[in-house]
């Protein structure tokens, strides 16, 4: 027989329900803003092929046969061209919108004891500590900078281990 716990009180359950609709909106919220920005990447993808096909030798040849045999009558794809720029421009100065709006609502990552480290460090830190078995130590390095050596392990064997360097190719510039 199962433990069936006590009705909550009326505050409690509402709080409850209030907390789950919160973050079914949530879910909802980003669940649309993935499907907009892969709309954002698809849209841009297929406004660039416009454009290459808009400057291709094939279709600048057309153009100049059909304004030969119009007599000047057919314009030339210049506005076309801007149009389909201009379009461009604003579909990324959106997206860039878009992605800032984000970045901006996520909390900084903070690792304890550790200042100054790259934010992509301290996020993968942050998301994997909470972890059960996973270990790891940052040391700093002249060269490549923050060094991030880690293992996570999964009933007392090694599941994976890496590193992670701030400035991997540091030394091939030395």
């Amino acid at each position: 027989m199962r433990f069936k716990p006590p009705p909550p009180e009326g505050g409690e359950r509402a709080d409850r329900i209030v907390d789950m609709a919160r973050t079914a909106s949530e879910e909802k919220a980003a669940r649309e803003l993935a499907q907009l920005l892969r709309l954002h990447e698809r849209l841009l993808g297929e406004l660039q092929q416009v454009r290459d096909e808009l400057i291709a030798p094939t279709t600048k040849k057309v153009v100049q046969a059909l304004h030969a045999k119009s007599g000047g009558s057919v314009g030339g794809l210049g506005p076309i061209m801007t149009s389909v720029e201009e379009a461009i421009r604003a579909l990324k100065l959106s997206e860039s919108k878009l992605r800032n709006a984000l970045l901006e609502d996520q909390d900084e990552a903070d690792v304890e004891g550790i200042d100054n480290l790259p934010p992509a460090l301290a996020r993968f830190l942050a998301e994997r500590t909470e972890n059960p078995g996973f270990q790891y130590e940052v040391i700093q390095d002249e060269n490549r900078g923050w060094i991030i050596y880690w293992k996570e392990y999964w009933s007392g064997k090694v599941r994976g281990s890496g590193q992670f360097y701030e400035r991997p190719y540091a030394w091939l510039e030395d």
